[in-house]
């Protein structure tokens, strides 16, 4: 677990994952909103996940092992079935 997340409840974790991994509508000032306004997190945190967004474009993360809770996520790659760690996009 990234340290800055330690205090939030797995329910909110889990509602953040997943507006980095769906949410492709929203820009990235109105998550940021949305994750103080709606979720409770403190400006820093919401910054933190914000800047995590563009690790999640186009990649399927485990449950847990996305970039919000690990450095070195472990994504799905459908085309091997199977999960890969170390994965990193700008």
């Amino acid at each position: 677990m990234r340290p800055i997340f330690q205090n939030l409840t797995p329910e909110t974790l889990a509602n953040v994952d997943d507006q980095l991994s769906n949410n492709e509508v929203s820009g990235n000032e109105e998550i940021r909103d949305f994750f103080i306004d709606e979720l409770g997190l403190t400006a820093e945190q919401a910054d933190a996940a914000v800047a995590l967004r563009p690790r999640y474009m186009g990649q399927i993360f485990l449950i847990g092992k996305s970039p919000l809770f690990l450095e070195n996520a472990v994504a799905f790659d459908p085309r091997a079935k199977s999960s890969k760690s170390g994965s990193r996009r700008p």
